[in-house]
């Protein structure tokens, strides 16, 4: 019988993909570590923006990547589990 951890993390990977995953997981490692050296809101924004870049600059302006928008959403819960 599965865990819950492992019931959510199948259903955020079936709904996000790999590439949603890693947009949670990325959002959070930047909040926790600008949280370090800056006040959180900064951090936050910081945050926001690298993904805000990501989607338009990298994968919809350059190209090298598949814009998905989905990925806004897997980057907000990144960052609300960096305020946690």
């Amino acid at each position: 019988m599965k865990s819950i951890a492992e019931r959510i993390a199948n259903g955020v990977e079936s709904y996000f993909g790999t590439a949603g995953v890693l947009h949670i997981l990325a959002s959070k490692v930047i909040v926790d570590a600008f949280e370090l050296f800056a006040p959180l809101w900064a951090a936050v924004i910081v945050a926001a923006a690298f993904g805000l870049l990501k989607e338009f600059v990298y994968d919809r302006w350059l190209g090298k990547g598949t814009f998905d928008r989905k990925d806004f959403l897997a980057d907000a819960i990144g960052i609300a589990l960096g305020l946690i």
